[in-house]
């Protein structure tokens, strides 16, 4: 097991700016309340649409296995090589326009083209609706005839949730397993008994314990934390990590996710998974999403795509 703890690279000034900006009503309503959660989908949408890709990667709208993806493919990058990208959002918001610009700028800097799934959401479509989408899309992905050696998995929050549960699905099942996989900040225990939902209330500008908790709820349709940490396929650390691909764990020092991170990692590493963690200083969750501002999402991008070539 690699641990990094990653120097702060970006200016003081402007993380204290976006950390602001969080906490300001410009920031967007994560609240899952029936009667904010369309209005807040809507909003982050429409604010991911302004930020600015990638030049020279071209997207486009795609359909693998039923469910409608958005496809990113630089010029020049194969086609044959692809990174199968699950966004974030508590599986109740969040959508490939929420991430369109930073998945375009990993496909560029990892020269191989990217996938985003539009999978099912919750309350419409709990669990295990995002899982099943995702098996179809990775199913879909190998009878399109790309190699699992060229197939690459990353994600953030509960996209980095959905890719570990997506790994341990496609091991029981006996399904080729992908060359590698990257969770950013991910959600590793729905069970929400990690120490630094508490360590780490005053320092996360975007989660806590009580949103995550409403996200659990609707995903699971009211099934209680007990139980919650108890499931392989809500809670990965409660699953056998043996035999999973070479894993990139990024997390930042800041966020209540800290410690789902770290213990993911110590598990894996016990596990004889080759892990790497990435402890980013002063970063929040997801911070990757700000690199237009932010050079420390965009040294985070390129450590993904490093991994990812140094696990062909």
């Amino acid at each position: 097991m690699t641990v990094s703890h990653m120097v702060c690279s970006s200016r003081a000034v402007t993380v204290k700016l976006l950390d602001l900006i969080w906490r300001s009503p410009l920031a967007p309503d994560l609240s899952p309340a029936p009667e904010k959660l369309n209005r807040s989908r809507k909003k982050m949408d429409f604010t991911g649409r302004l930020m600015p890709r990638a030049r020279g990667v071209k997207q486009r709208d795609v359909s693998y296995g039923g469910v409608s993806c958005v496809q990113h493919q630089p010029r020049h990058a194969p086609s044959n090589r692809v990174v199968l990208y699950f966004h974030g959002g508590g599986y109740c918001v969040g959508s490939p326009d929420t991430h369109n610009h930073m998945v375009s700028r990993l496909a560029k800097r990892a020269a191989m083209c990217a996938v985003v799934p539009r999978y099912r959401k919750a309350p419409e479509h709990p669990y295990p609706a995002p899982l099943e989408d995702a098996v179809s899309v990775y199913q879909a992905l190998l009878d399109e005839g790309i190699k699992p050696g060229n197939l690459y998995l990353a994600g953030d929050s509960a996209g980095g949730n959905l890719v570990l549960v997506l790994l341990l699905r496609l091991k029981q099942e006996g399904m080729p397993l992908p060359a590698a996989a990257c969770c950013i900040s991910p959600w590793t225990d729905m069970g929400l008994q990690g120490d630094t939902l508490n360590t780490k209330a005053n320092t996360d500008n975007m989660l806590n314990g009580d949103l995550l908790e409403h996200f659990a709820q609707l995903y699971t349709q009211g099934m209680a934390a007990e139980q919650r940490c108890q499931q392989p396929y809500l809670s990965p650390l409660a699953g056998d990590l043996a035999g999973l691909p070479p894993l990139l764990v990024q997390v930042g020092s800041e966020e209540v996710l800290l410690d789902d991170a770290v213990r993911l990692t110590e598990k894996a590493q016990q596990a004889g998974v080759a892990v790497e963690l990435q402890i980013w200083e002063k970063m929040q969750h997801v911070w990757h999403l700000s690199f237009p501002v932010l050079k420390d999402g965009r040294l985070a991008i390129l450590e993904i795509a490093e991994f990812f070539d140094r696990n062909q």
